[in-house]
């Protein structure tokens, strides 16, 4: 018996060891809380990567998305840090890299998610119009989405090296049921027609949309509960806007999922611009004025301020405005709503449409006026130019001789010489330190010499009106 017991001693162990080196006694719990704090460190990593990717911050997200791949080289979220990777070259200007990171998704020999997209990317970036816009000064014009293809080819040919260079093409603002001026209605179908039409011919497109308008475009039920109030001077009431308010989450929803309808046309870049602008008398939806009053507490009631406390504003800009205190806080308020309200639409659709670029649109009169800027427009110049937009177009007003009466949505046309026009470009310019980034609409008959002769910064872009030009 004592000669068993080491044999027994020394196979006990035998198998001990033998079980140890299988991993079969090797505890499962521990394995699997490595495997998942992993797994939440590389998606906290590409949740910051993406973050920046949408604030705008390119390089940041492609040092952050180069690292992770170094980092995490067989993660299962590599693919998809590849994907924002591409991407984010491709914002960065980078084209050549952007290229060869969707390359690498678009030719991988199993499939996965971003083959399809990556795909058409590539193709997108071989023979993309306007590729080089970033790095020179652009000349473009403007046209109307009521233009025919045969108008719109017309303009092209008349107006010279505009092939190889852009089109912006402007949804106008039209009341719910009003044709265009050809008869037809306004419709992503009509954009479809004119986008593709105007790529086929090689231009590099944009689109100009206003937000407040948009809602007529498609025309789609439900809506009428999210359009805007307005005071009427005439009756002393508020009444019903005929234009849409982003103060609504539902109507901020639908603007989304409408414009994503943009993935698959051929367009270089959205504008968002300011065509109703929601001025003096424009905004006072019930549920701004409740976000307003709660914010401020005040007491707060648009047809008392303008009724009983007779509240004056001259048309003349030289002459001072009249407003009560009260009014002062919510002009400012409602800009800050304004800018806020499309920031949330513009990072939620450059998620969904990462190969755009997004312009903002800016009145020249509320850079060099501010305060005539916040009432009539809405629109803090400053505060603009802090966000993270790839252009800001400037639209420059024709020349008058007499001052013009002020409409029911109270946006002035009066006159603005030249010189304060190309004052607001130069100034917007010098501000941001980037005169590319500044693009300017020139009215009909302002001559191109003239704004080619040194006035301007070189870099600035021009872009010529020629909507309504036959």
């Amino acid at each position: 018996m004592s000669m068993l017991f080491p044999h027994f001693r020394f196979i006990v162990m035998t198998l001990a060891a033998l079980l140890l080196l299988s991993g079969c006694f090797r505890p499962a719990a521990p394995d699997r809380g490595v495997d998942a704090l992993r797994d939440q460190t590389e998606k906290h990593s590409l949740r910051q990567a993406k973050l920046s990717f949408l604030q705008a911050d390119y390089l940041t997200a492609v040092s952050l998305l180069d690292r992770f791949l170094r980092m995490h080289p067989q993660s299962p979220h590599s693919l998809e840090a590849r994907w924002w990777l591409a991407r984010a070259y491709q914002k960065a200007g980078n084209l050549i890299l952007a290229m060869e990171h969707f390359g690498f998704l678009a030719n991988t020999r199993t499939w996965n998610l971003y083959q399809t997209d990556a795909m058409f990317r590539v193709a997108q970036l071989e023979d993309r119009p306007g590729k080089s816009l970033s790095r020179e000064s652009i000349r473009g014009i403007l046209v109307s989405l009521g233009s025919t293809p045969d108008d719109v080819d017309a303009m092209l040919s008349t107006s010279a090296g505009i092939q190889e260079s852009m089109v912006l093409v402007d949804v106008p603002c039209r009341v719910s049921g009003n044709p265009q001026a050809n008869g037809q209605q306004l419709s992503f179908d009509a954009i479809q027609s004119v986008v593709q039409h105007l790529h086929a011919r090689g231009a590099a497109v944009y689109l100009g949309v206003t937000p407040r308008c948009l809602g007529h475009v498609a025309r789609q039920r439900g809506l009428e509960n999210w359009t805007d109030w307005a005071y009427d001077p005439q009756s002393g009431t508020l009444r019903q806007s005929p234009y849409y308010s982003l103060h609504f989450g539902g109507y901020q929803t639908f603007l989304v999922d409408w414009l994503t309808q943009l993935r698959d046309l051929p367009l270089t870049g959205l504008v968002i611009r300011n065509a109703v602008p929601v001025g003096l008398y424009e905004g006072f939806n019930p549920l701004a004025v409740r976000l307003f009053v709660r914010e401020f507490g005040v007491t707060f009631d648009p047809v008392r301020m303008f009724n009983d406390e007779r509240a004056v504003h001259a048309s003349d800009s030289n002459t001072s405005v009249h407003l009560p205190a009260v009014f002062w806080k919510w002009a400012g308020w409602k800009a800050r709503e304004r800018l806020r309200s499309i920031r949330g639409l513009v990072q939620a659709l450059r998620a969904r449409l990462p190969h755009l670029e997004f312009g903002m649109s800016l009145h020249s009169q509320s850079i060099t006026n501010p305060v005539r800027g916040l009432i009539f427009f809405a629109e803090d110049w400053i505060d603009v130019t802090r966000e993270p937009f790839d252009r800001y177009v400037i639209t420059m007003k024709e020349p008058e001789s007499k001052l013009a009466h002020h409409t029911s949505q109270d946006s002035p046309t009066g006159f603005l010489g030249r010189n304060d026009g190309m004052a607001a470009v130069v100034r917007m310019a010098e501000h941001l330190g980037k005169p590319e980034k500044v693009w300017t609409i020139l009215p009909g008959r302002i001559a191109q010499t003239r704004m080619e002769s040194g006035l301007l910064p070189k870099e600035v872009g021009l872009i010529h009106d020629r909507r309504g030009v036959p």
